[in-house]
């Protein structure tokens, strides 16, 4: 099978990222592996979809991400390919967001004359801001607001009993995500919610008991929790000293994580969900059996998953693939 990855930028990935993973366990399996970024995509005079990026060889050569950071640039037909995988991120990617939206929409026309896309562009395009969780049960995520109104946001503070998250609407990686209480109505306060409404909408949420210990990132891959050999893709994220995110990104560290029939319970809810959307690959993330975020875009936690468990989930994530052909 020939395989295109469309990413941000193609000497992007590093080694410990799940799109590397990937990529390599495909290579492993025998599959030809093509890499691109957005900004790499042309559509012709005859309706072929063609990029330039990265043929990584295949075989017991270089890793993955030397490959990237040493091969030169080739051009090949992406509507040649087997399958396109989608593992861009467009809130990593601010000065490119246009870019990112033109090739979803040139994805879908790709995936119209008949080359398969994961995840669907159609799907991702909806799921480009955080509001897509609100399309999940009331009682499967926390009691949620999205707003411009700075009154809103600190009526909606007032009215918990306990602390509330404020995030922008789009974003990752724990960036300007804060906790507020509803006795925080000095200027810190205020200022916290003017940094997050300057961006643009604000997502308010109650904050999730137990959320202060961390949460669990569950991979899930064609509406099941991924197993290998009875260990399920499940990776906490305990926040780092002096902070509630846990984010690896923002100093989280992971250990080996129980999953709960409550979260198997929700995944089964969800999972029609993700299928009439095209989701075919998602990072969920659960405090109990409360979801506070669907990660649809290059959704990561492999790699560490991979450390703490030796199962070889890329290699799982891509015979899943093989068997939608």
């Amino acid at each position: 099978m020939q395989i295109a990855f469309v990413v941000n930028e193609w000497r992007e990935p590093s080694a410990e990222q799940t799109t590397t993973l990937l990529m390599s366990s495909a290579i492993q399996r025998g599959h030809g592996v093509f890499v691109c970024g957005v900004g790499d995509l042309t559509e012709n005079e005859e309706g072929k979809l063609s990029a330039t990026g990265c043929a990584l060889e295949t075989g017991p050569g270089p890793a993955v991400s030397e490959q990237l950071a040493n091969l030169s640039a080739t051009a090949q037909t992406i509507d040649d390919y087997d399958l396109c995988v989608v593992r861009t991120n467009p809130s990593r990617d601010h000065d490119r967001r246009t870019q990112h939206v033109a090739v979803l929409r040139l994805l879908e026309r790709l995936e119209e004359r008949g080359v398969r896309v994961v995840n669907r562009p159609r799907g991702l395009s909806r799921a480009l801001t955080k509001l897509s969780l609100l399309d999940l049960p009331k009682e499967l995520r926390p009691i949620t607001i999205v707003t411009r109104d700075p009154d809103e946001v600190a009526e909606f503070v007032r009215r918990r009993p306990g602390r509330s998250v404020i995030k922008p609407l789009e974003g990752t990686r724990g960036r300007d995500v804060f906790v507020l209480g509803p006795d925080d109505a000095g200027v810190n306060s205020k200022q916290i919610v003017d940094v997050v409404l300057r961006q643009g909408y604000a997502v308010v949420q109650e904050f999730a008991a137990g959320a202060e210990n961390g949460d669990v990132r569950v991979t899930v891959v064609n509406g099941k929790i991924l197993e290998v050999d009875g260990e399920p893709a499940a990776v906490a994220r305990v926040p780092g000293r002096g902070d509630f995110r846990s984010n690896l990104h923002a100093g989280g560290s992971a250990s080996a994580a129980t999953v709960t029939q409550e979260m198997r319970t929700a995944v089964e809810r969800i999972a029609p969900l993700l299928s009439r959307e095209g989701l075919f690959h998602v990072g969920v993330d659960f405090v109990g059996g409360q979801i506070l975020e669907l990660n649809v875009f290059s959704p990561g936690g492999l790699f560490p998953a991979e450390r703490i468990y030796k199962r070889d989930f890329g290699g799982a994530v891509i015979e899943a693939l093989e068997q939608l052909r």
